[in-house]
């Protein structure tokens, strides 16, 4: 009787031991970081002109393949709102004449991005990935030049619209923990940036 006993605790055991804990399937995060257009793009344009940066902040939803954060692939959901700025003086050539100006841009986008790890094995995985998604946007500006005349002219405009929004971000996943994903990510989101990303997984 004993040994029955015995040997239907080792079969627990042993059976046990073979199964797996089921691999995450999702998870919620935040991301934020800088935001805006590089002085060395500008600088391809224009002759003169201010930096343009700023910060965002996005609400994100991971959805993970059947291997869970080792998956290759992954989806990402993010809503997010940015905003740049830049004041200061203004020449597209040498020649043309200096403007002094101030301008905004700022968004809300929602995109559905799908990211691939490249090395999906390693604890610290680089990925690449693309996505597209919808938002709004309110570009104001503000504008002074003077003439040839020496007449102060001074312009100023508003636009709010419905814009298509294109994903394309690059960076590294980190996983410190079971239910930690951390993210070092760059990209173009109808702008440049680089940031930082905590993922809570379950």
């Amino acid at each position: 009787m004993n040994k029955k006993i015995f040997f239907l605790i080792l079969l627990i055991f042993t059976s046990a031991s073979f199964i797996q804990p089921e691999p995450v399937k999702t998870g919620i995060g935040l991301k934020t970081g800088y935001f805006g257009v590089p002085d060395q793009l500008l600088d391809l344009i224009m002759f003169e002109h201010p930096g343009i940066e700023g910060k965002f902040y996005s609400i994100e939803i991971r959805n993970y393949g059947p291997s869970g954060k080792r998956s290759v692939f992954s989806g990402l959901y993010s809503l997010e709102i940015s905003n740049m700025k830049g004041e200061g003086q203004w020449r597209v050539s040498q020649d043309d004449a200096r403007i002094k100006g101030y301008g905004e841009v700022s968004q809300i986008n929602f995109t559905a991005t799908i990211i691939m790890a490249l090395l999906p094995g390693l604890p610290v995985r680089p990925y690449i990935g693309g996505g597209i998604g919808i938002g709004y946007i309110n570009l104001k500006s503000d504008a002074e030049q003077v003439d040839e005349l020496g007449t102060t002219i001074d312009e100023s405009f508003n636009v709010k619209k419905i814009i298509p929004v294109g994903h394309i971000p690059v960076g590294v996943l980190i996983n410190p923990g079971k239910n930690i994903e951390l993210r070092i990510e760059g990209g173009f989101k109808n702008g440049f940036y680089f940031s930082g990303a905590f993922t809570y997984t379950f």
